[in-house]
């Protein structure tokens, strides 16, 4: 899509619906650079039909739903619920020109993890960006309003249908109105500041059986990598799954 009044929806809506991709270029920006990025991937076999399966606890609510296509340079974040604890098989499958591929991994899920409580908020940004695209694909339906209205206002998120409005203190407390997003704000600044204090590590959780061992190509020349090996780094999956807070209303 190239200039500022191209029609990035419908655009957007027939490439995910072909299995495609879609890159925005307006006026301003590195044309040549975004062209280059664009025949890299069309030149370089791409992973179809991507599905994830993980065995040995229970998930749910994995967004984004449908996966389609991995493409190079594309990086995979996968968002969810899950209950319980323990160790767990990540399988990522697809297919490379016609012939079928899978990677797999193995790691633990903890009971509970505190490190990270902005990830509650990024799984509810994710589920309302899915169900916005599809309100934009086909049209406003009335359970996707409702889903979008719910998690905006349980994560205290803007969206198409939920607002903030700034009032005094006082007024919280005259209208009985819960200020969950604040004590929410409140974990995640004491969850950074904990993390700043800490000595930088590496926070890969598949060091002991790593989906991916291959270096990453680039476009300079770097990592080597031919079209049949660069698949195996360049769709990776980022598995940040949270267990769902007994807690939270709905």
């Amino acid at each position: 899509m190239l200039g500022n009044s191209a029609n990035r929806p419908l655009l957007e809506a027939l490439t995910r619906a072909s299995g495609g991709f879609a890159m925005n270029i307006s006026n301003s920006d590195d044309i040549v650079g975004q062209l280059l990025a664009a025949t890299s991937r069309v030149t370089h076999e791409a992973l179809h039909g991507v599905k994830i399966r993980i065995d040995g606890i229970k998930t749910a609510d994995l967004t984004p739903g449908q996966i389609g296509s991995l493409y190079r340079g594309q990086q995979l974040v996968v968002f969810g619920h899950y209950w319980g604890e323990g160790m767990a098989d990540i399988r990522l499958t697809g297919r490379i020109s016609g012939e079928h591929k899978t990677y797999q991994t193995r790691f633990a899920f903890p009971a509970v993890a505190t490190d990270n409580p902005e990830v509650e908020r990024l799984w509810a940004y994710a589920c309302v960006e899915e169900a916005l695209q599809e309100i934009n694909d086909f049209g406003e339906d009335a359970d996707l309003k409702q889903a979008i209205t719910d998690l905006g206002v349980e994560y205290g998120l803007v969206t198409d249908y939920t607002a903030m409005v700034v009032v005094r203190e006082e007024v919280f407390d005259a209208h009985g109105i819960r200020r969950s997003n604040k004590g929410r704000l409140a974990i995640e600044e004491a969850a950074r500041q904990q993390r700043a204090q800490r000595p930088a590590v590496s926070r890969r959780v598949d060091s002991h059986q790593p989906m991916y061992s291959s270096s990453c190509a680039s476009h300079s020349g770097g990592g080597a990598l031919d079209a049949w090996n660069l698949l195996l780094f360049l769709p990776l999956v980022w598995h940040t799954l949270r267990r769902r807070q007994a807690s939270v209303t709905h």
